[in-house]
């Protein structure tokens, strides 16, 4: 069994079940508000009264402690979509949190996580939804919920779930469309463009569910996303909108509404594909921010698993702080026995006195110097054979320009876009060229060529811009050589 709990502004959602993603079976599902003031914007305002009010609810429902995840909606969480190239869960992680540098902090440390999104089958690019917390957030909940006896399975940002649900379900059936998810006095708005996701978002609404204003709050939504996608140069028009969660929506009337605001596009009720299994026990979409909890868990975007590895990165600081107190304390043990020692010394002067004598001893000193300058014109040789091979060496690394580098630049060139060699600096071993594509979708895959060339240690590609006298594209890119190539 599974349990999975929603933290939001003031409601709370708990949903039990056997399985999860599309194997989900849930049988049971909650939704309550959270003690006045305990909670706001997902930040844990007052844990003694919200400690009570959670052990209470799952002593009451005899919920199992045990295989509990935690869903959070917050915009103290950021995130944002991002594409880079395949590498591992770790180098991607630390990408991740190199994407984040431009937030500003306080002396919390920050945990990031990624959810996986689909991309295009082949494609080098990984495409990814980043999101980052501050490390004091996630330890608020983690104490809470082990006060009450809760050992949680893991933390999960609100916004990744959605979209990973929304990917499993609505995402496989069509490619360009909108999911509009009321939480409490929030709408969520979630868009899928060319069958990927595009953007999410979050408004506060003012009027009633289900009443003619709160349906114009939505139409505007829509409005502002349809204005989002020309403002990007997104053609193709929204075909479906999915709701959920909504109370007493008249789903005709929101229908009219979105015609009359000149969005063409079916309104339907949002299908997760887990209604047949649960029947009429319970509606699947006024649980749905808790429901995405059992599609969106992943090691790589479970918030837990970064504080853990924080924390365990912590001990490992203060496990080098004792070692430097023990390295100062065996410093001052050897200390203690130099002075030992240097009262022993004392004690060998006499005999220290002896054998100076014998060094000073006149012929002693003239042998000493004819073995000096023997050693001395042994080390000059030595040295002199030593540079020419240092000098062989450096030449033989330096790159020449022949045919072995012009004929990959122009394979690589070949179909994408025509080069024109201008200088080739071999000291710096940077190669100049101009480059021009008549299509601009060839310039990626140009780019992506010269970089797998082995003769280059280093492609910089800085963009592209137009050319207006022949219309084509210059390409902004400079190589430099690896060593030795050409020979």
């Amino acid at each position: 069994m599974s349990t999975v709990i929603y933290f939001s502004n003031k409601q709370i959602q708990v949903v039990c079940s056997r399985g999860s993603g599309m194997n989900a079976r849930p049988y049971s599902a909650y939704t309550m508000a959270s003690p006045e003031g305990s909670v706001i914007n997902g930040i844990i305002m007052d844990p003694d009264a919200l400690a009570p009010f959670i052990k209470g609810f799952f002593e009451y429902n005899k919920i199992s402690l045990r295989d509990v995840s935690l869903v959070i909606n917050s915009s103290k969480i950021a995130g944002k979509r991002i594409e880079l190239p395949k590498m591992s869960d770790t180098r991607t992680l630390e990408f991740v949190s190199r994407e984040f540098n431009d937030l500003s902090r306080d002396e919390a440390e920050p945990v990031f996580s990624y959810t996986g999104l689909a991309g295009e089958k082949g494609s080098k690019v990984r495409k990814l939804y980043a999101e980052t917390i501050d490390s004091e957030f996630i330890r608020d909940y983690v104490e809470l919920f082990a006060g009450i006896g809760i050992q949680l399975k893991g933390i999960y940002s609100s916004e990744g779930t959605m979209i990973r649900m929304i990917e499993q379900t609505a995402g496989k059936r069509c490619r360009n469309f909108v999911v509009q998810v009321a939480d409490d006095n929030m709408l969520i708005n979630v868009l899928w463009a060319e069958g990927n996701f595009v953007y999410y978002s979050g408004q506060r609404c003012f009027n009633e569910p289900g009443t003619e204003e709160y349906m114009e709050e939505c139409v505007r939504a829509l409005s502002q996303l349809t204005q989002f996608m020309k403002a990007n140069q997104m053609d193709t028009p929204i075909q479906n909108i999915y709701v959920a969660g909504i109370k007493d929506l008249d789903i005709d009337a929101y229908r009219q509404l979105t015609a009359a605001s000149r969005i063409e596009a079916s309104v339907d009720w949002f299908d997760c594909g887990l209604a047949q299994r649960v029947g009429h026990n319970f509606d699947l979409t006024g649980v749905l921010p808790a429901l995405a909890g059992l599609f969106g868990q992943d090691r790589n975007n479970n918030l837990l698993n970064g504080y853990i590895q924080m924390k365990k990165e912590k001990k490992t600081d203060a496990f080098w702080t004792r070692s430097i107190i023990l390295m100062v304390s065996v410093f001052l043990l050897m200390l203690l026995l130099t002075l030992i020692f240097g009262f022993r010394k004392k004690m060998t002067e006499d005999q220290l006195m002896r054998v100076r004598g014998y060094n000073e001893d006149p012929a002693v000193l003239m042998e000493l110097a004819l073995y000096d300058q023997t050693v001395n014109e042994m080390i000059t040789e030595f040295d002199r054979k030593n540079s020419y091979g240092n000098v062989k060496n450096a030449v033989e690394t330096f790159p020449v320009f022949d045919d072995k580098i012009r004929e990959p630049l122009e394979r690589c060139a070949q179909g994408y876009a025509e080069i024109e060699l201008s200088s080739f600096d071999a000291i710096a071993g940077v190669l100049s060229f101009t480059a021009n594509s008549e299509r601009v979708q060839d310039i990626n895959k140009f780019i992506e060529r010269v970089q797998d060339e082995e003769i280059f240690s280093s492609v910089s590609y800085s963009g592209y811009s137009l050319n207006e006298k022949d219309n084509t594209w210059n390409i902004h890119v400079t190589c430099i050589l690896a060593e030795g190539a050409g020979r």
